[in-house]
């Protein structure tokens, strides 16, 4: 066995050790012989042999590929394709640059009806001016769905990487060369970035606020792909705000047609629009290809997101994803009992039972009525929970310290989650889009030339 496959058993095995170690530290000279203190001990070691795991990987594992000095893949050879229904949004013209600074070797703007084509092409050609190797197709369909509008753009590729972008993403300058890096390798067939959402509103206020959680839940996921990829390749999701795909599999006619034709729960529901990203990369893991996470300051893209109402929207409807495509991973596809146990472990099954209220809570009842529970191991684990949900914010707030202000509405937002993720799992085979009203949109354009 090499050290790659033995890099799982190896982490999970420093992170048990370090895990029990803390929790002996914890309870002092006790020992775990009445059964509330043996269901303590097995909570505590289900949930932290992960955080401590993936502080190792995240610290200890990780390394971005570098761009070579003689790349195989040049920005010429990426095709971008980017789906919008809101070409009037100020982000979009700000992403059409980010992306035109890359110098990929095609754009394809997918929309919906002749009159937003007209629309793109007067906020394109200015922009297109300065960069004459970059070929923009500007084409329309007649309805307004993202994963058919994206199968609309694969028609039009012809190179051998394809770039998926949201109308709100933007690119750093030298972004192309370096999420191509992994490509050199020929078993990668997913290549996905780090991703920061936009301060867009500062300061002490409820705008504010709500644009601190976003930020904050992108900084979370950040922490968790970096992590779990370099232990056993494996991520959750490959963000759809910006991915790199080798071409060949995305124009795969069976993926075209299950990408489109998505059903869930034994078919019952669907066809889904929402979840394309997690659609992808199961795809991928299921046919062998894969997947590299680049963090990295030049792979690094920002994103505009966290206003209310339509961030506890876009919770509801990341949630419900989650357990319509963690379930699929386990149970339909199960490629990943496989190829990636330990994000089964860390990743799927904890999924179902990461109610951060109601596993705390949990975690404090069964020490105080257990032989283990005093005033101090109880100021332990309290100490210990505050520590653990820090972890992964550090990073945000040593370049944002004046949010720390709005720290306890974080902590009072993250328990209220527990409830959204509660009543997503009751409501999983709603599939609306939640942030985007896609039905005005197709009414507002009856006609369009697929």
């Amino acid at each position: 066995m090499s050290l790659g496959n033995k890099k799982p058993l190896l982490i999970a095995a420093l992170a048990l050790g370090l895990t029990w170690a803390c929790l002996c530290g914890m309870v002092g000279d006790h020992v775990f012989v009445d059964r509330l203190g043996m269901v303590f001990a097995f909570l505590f070691l289900f949930r932290y042999v992960r955080l401590i795991a993936h502080i190792i990987s995240f610290w200890a594992f990780y390394r971005v590929v570098p761009v070579p000095r003689n790349p195989t893949y040049h920005p010429a050879d990426c095709s971008v394709i980017l789906p919008t229904v809101d070409p009037m949004n100020p982000d979009f013209k700000e992403c059409l640059i980010s992306c035109f600074n890359s110098k990929p070797g095609v754009i394809i703007i997918v929309t919906v009806g002749h009159k937003m084509v007209e629309l793109i092409r007067e906020i394109v050609n200015p922009i297109e001016i300065p960069y004459p190797d970059t070929n923009v197709h500007i084409i329309a369909m007649d309805v307004a769905s993202k994963r058919r509008q994206v199968a609309h753009g694969l028609k039009f590729v012809q190179t051998k990487i394809t770039v998926l972008l949201d109308d709100h993403v933007f690119w750093p300058k030298n972004f192309l060369p370096t999420i191509l890096a992994p490509f050199e390798d020929p078993k990668v067939g997913v290549v996905g970035t780090n991703k920061r959402v936009r301060r867009t509103d500062t300061g002490f206020n409820m705008k504010s606020f709500w644009n601190m959680l976003g930020a904050i839940y992108l900084e979370r996921h950040n922490f968790e792909i970096r992590a779990t990829n370099s232990i056993d390749g494996g991520v959750f999701v490959v963000s759809g705000r910006t991915s790199a795909h080798r071409s060949q599999i995305l124009q795969d006619r069976k993926f075209v047609t299950g990408f489109t034709n998505e059903k869930f729960f034994r078919q019952m529901f669907g066809p889904l629009n929402a979840d394309d990203d997690n659609f992808i990369t199961r795809w991928a893991v299921k046919h062998g290809w894969d997947i590299k996470i680049q963090y990295c300051k030049d792979a690094l893209i920002e994103t505009t997101l966290g206003t209310y109402p339509k961030f506890l929207s876009q919770c509801l409807r990341w949630v419900r994803t989650t357990w319509r495509s963690n379930s699929a991973s386990l149970c339909t596809d199960r490629t990943v009992w496989t190829r990636q146990p330990w994000c089964v472990y860390a990743v799927y099954l904890t999924s179902f039972v990461n109610f951060a209220l109601f596993y705390d809570s949990a975690l404090i009842g069964t020490l105080m009525h257990s032989q283990l529970g005093n005033q101090k191991t109880l100021g332990y684990l309290v100490t210990w929970i505050f520590c653990s949900k820090m972890v992964k914010l550090v990073p945000y707030f040593l370049r944002e310290p004046q949010d720390l202000v709005m720290l306890p509405g974080y902590f009072a937002f993250a328990y209220f989650h527990s409830f959204i993720k509660w009543y997503a799992g009751i409501t999983f085979w709603e599939t609306t889009w939640g942030s985007r009203n896609l039905e005005a949109v197709n009414q507002d354009q009856p006609d369009g030339d697929e």
